[in-house]
């Protein structure tokens, strides 16, 4: 997602989320094992807040320019992310760079032999985070570590396998934030709502999808501590054959605590995506 890093997961098991520090302590240790015997192809893509980045066929390599415009002033590139993948639609590489090309940001996912994602090396601005991930039998993740504060997101699956929110807490068992799923009569995300701390809204995701399972539309509003709320809006006027976006027009607007509503320029994403045969 443009100038903006979300979070976003999809995959399947029932996780129970009231983890205190012992289970923490010693149930991490049990999950390596169950994690090295699942083998499989890893099922899931990290998706920034499911803007489809669960891509429809084999992508290879996806190049997404952003340019931003104003009233009366052309186009102006922003960003371009490259994002790399391998044959089972797994993540490898994503790199964002400025428009003078300087590298901002880079995620780096890493595989076991029977690719089974166990890591994630995420760097912004300088600072790196490493991430250790923990999967259930199945290989379907449940747990995300940060290998330096220890803290760590539980994911929790309906029986139907599908991702019903997180929690993320502290080595400590205190909850730092919470997100939570709904979906729609066919499981698609519909709206998905953040908290930090639970109980304080700080953003939301809000999904209208086309017949054919593609995004029509969607919203996303960030909830400011002082009550003002920024809302970007998304629409996909240009889809390839293989059903994944190539044309992405971000829409912003910042409201006002009174109500006073003031524009932001206009972003439009434009992706070339190359396939697998």
């Amino acid at each position: 997602m443009t100038r903006l890093l979300w979070r976003g997961k999809a995959s399947d098991c029932m996780w129970n989320l009231r983890m205190n520090q012992m289970w923490l302590g010693i149930s991490l240790l049990i999950l390596v094992p169950a994690m090295v015997q699942a083998g499989g192809k890893h099922l899931e893509v990290m998706a920034p807040l499911c803007m489809q980045h669960d891509f429809h066929g084999k992508p290879h390599l996806v190049t997404e320019s952003s340019f931003e415009s104003s009233e009366g002033d052309q186009d102006k590139l922003e960003s371009v992310k490259r994002s790399e993948y391998d044959k089972d639609g797994n993540a490898i590489r994503v790199e964002t760079f400025d428009s003078s090309n300087r590298k901002t940001d880079s995620e780096i996912y890493t595989y076991d032999e029977g690719g089974t994602w166990v890591s994630l090396v995420e760097l912004s601005e300088g600072t790196q985070t490493t991430y250790q991930i923990f999967v259930d039998l199945k290989t379907k993740r449940i747990a995300k570590v940060d290998q330096r504060s220890k803290n760590t997101e539980f994911i929790s699956y309906s029986e139907q396998g599908f991702e019903l929110g997180s929690i993320t807490q502290t080595i400590a068992g205190k909850t730092l934030e919470k997100t939570t799923f709904k979906r729609n009569a066919l499981n698609k995300e519909e709206h998905v709502l953040f908290e930090e701390p639970i109980g304080k809204k700080t953003s939301e995701f809000i999904i209208q999808w086309l017949p054919e399972g593609f995004e029509r539309t969607s919203t996303i509003i960030m909830h400011d501590k002082d009550g003002d709320q920024f809302v970007m809006t998304y629409e996909y006027p240009e889809i390839d054959s293989a059903g994944n976006w190539l044309t992405q027009i971000e829409k912003s607007v910042l409201i006002l605590k009174n109500g006073e509503k003031r524009s932001l320029p206009t972003v439009t994403n434009k992706r070339k995506i190359t396939y697998y045969p």
